[in-house]
């Protein structure tokens, strides 16, 4: 893992964020003043270190970060994590850049172009023979350099012997693993697979500066300020959206850019989008990824923290589940209000069609009496009208017959 440093932006002081006593150092910031800030974990908050400079690179030794500075009076500040103060350390410097991995190595060019070495903060300058203006340094100490006339230089460590390369460039780039990028006066581009390796010219356009980080993320800007990106030499150049002045690339392929409003962009690789990050940028300087520094005394407190949290978190859990407990019986209560209500109005109607079908059949019943006492009445009516018209029938039979035996009588006693 290694840093990104971005110079630039003026904003409030925040406390670090922290992971476990570990915290996260993505970017640095530099602003107009010489001010020192950090960009939280969440991309957008700007964190106030104290202290003035104008330039600085870091190293991680031991999970710990370690930044070297400049100020503007080209006096040397170092200081192991940024929570730590900043240690002055004898000497005066106009560059300096940390070996990556390293193990604390530090190299430095003063304003004479003359060239020093450190072997770590607690050890002593040893002077360099040669004279460059700008160098660049492997992972395993090789460092490559350019001095005023565009001439290319390299050397196997400060014990080494510098060594000529041909060619003249004007940029000069080196990735963690040797791999070489340049660009000289006419804006072209170059390319080394590694040390001892010829130069192989980049095709396809003219470029004023690049950056790259040890995974073949290739990021340049040409004079019109248009941005294109390749992945190794073999990959034709893109053409990106934006215009910017100034870049870094990450190890995880993440890009930050400055454009000449001083505004502040960041993306993921070729696939990504830039996306706008507040604050106002003077220049981009740093390694490449991401790095952390370890504090046993911000562990302890992260541990409280933590534990503080799943306190916070199981009262919540527990909480929640009573309030989710209350909410199922009172839920449980309305249902069952809800179904005896449902139930005695259930019963209700059933005993009113009961009643109901209770007095229709006794409305049905009391028809059919009163329907057979009717036809009874009838019955007996009927038997009398008859009983009646059967004596009376008797009775004229009888009054006939007594008639006739009257006539006859009267007949008989005529006759006599």
């Amino acid at each position: 893992l290694s840093v990104i440093l971005i110079l630039g932006l003026l904003c409030p002081e925040k406390t670090l964020a922290r992971r476990d006593g570990y915290y996260k150092e993505d970017i640095l910031g530099i602003t107009s003043a010489n001010h020192i800030y950090w960009l939280d974990d969440n991309g957008r908050d700007w964190v106030n270190i104290p202290g003035q400079i104008t330039q600085c690179t870091m190293i991680e030794l031991d999970r710990q970060l370690h930044v070297w500075s400049i100020n503007a009076a080209n006096d040397i500040f170092y200081k192991a994590g940024l929570r730590s103060d900043w240690v002055h350390i004898p000497g005066k410097l106009s560059y300096i850049k940390a070996q990556p991995k390293g193990n604390g190595r530090v190299w430095g060019i003063n304003s004479a172009q003359q060239i020093f070495y450190r072997g770590n903060a607690a050890s002593n300058w040893q002077h360099v023979p040669g004279a460059l203006t700008y160098l660049d340094i492997q992972e395993n100490g090789r460092v490559w350099g350019l001095n005023s006339a565009q001439q290319i230089f390299t050397i196997d460590g400060p014990n080494g012997v510098w060594q000529h390369i041909p060619g003249a460039l004007t940029v000069l780039r080196v990735t963690p693993d040797g791999k070489v990028w340049g660009i000289n006066a006419n804006q072209d581009v170059f390319y080394m697979a590694g040390y001892g390796q010829p130069w192989q010219q980049v095709p396809g356009g003219k470029f004023v500066t690049l950056e790259t980080n040890g995974f073949n993320d290739v990021f340049a800007i040409n004079a019109n300020q248009d941005v294109y990106y390749r992945n190794g030499f073999r990959i034709n150049w893109t053409h990106l959206p934006g215009k910017f002045v100034k870049l870094r690339v990450l190890g995880n392929s993440a890009v930050y850019a400055i454009n000449s409003a001083q505004q502040v962009f960041r993306r993921h690789g070729l696939l990504g989008t830039w996306a706008q990050i507040p604050g106002a940028l003077n220049d981009l300087c740093g390694n490449y990824g991401t790095t952390y520094h370890y504090s046993a005394a911000i562990a302890a407190a992260d541990q409280k923290a933590a534990a503080d949290k799943r306190a916070a978190e199981e009262a919540a859990r527990q909480a929640a589940a009573a309030a989710a407990a209350k909410k199922a019986a009172e839920e449980a209560a309305r249902k069952k209000a809800q179904e005896e209500a449902a139930a005695a109005a259930a019963k209700r109607a059933a005993a009113k069609r009961a009643a109901a079908e209770a007095a229709r059949k006794k409305a049905q019943e009391e028809a059919a009496r009163q329907a057979a006492a009717a036809a009874a009445k009838k019955a007996a009516d009927e038997a009398a009208t008859k009983k009646a018209a059967e004596e009376a029938a008797k009775k004229a039979a009888e009054e006939a017959a007594k008639k006739a035996a009257e006539e006859a009588a009267r007949k008989k006693a005529a006759e006599e």
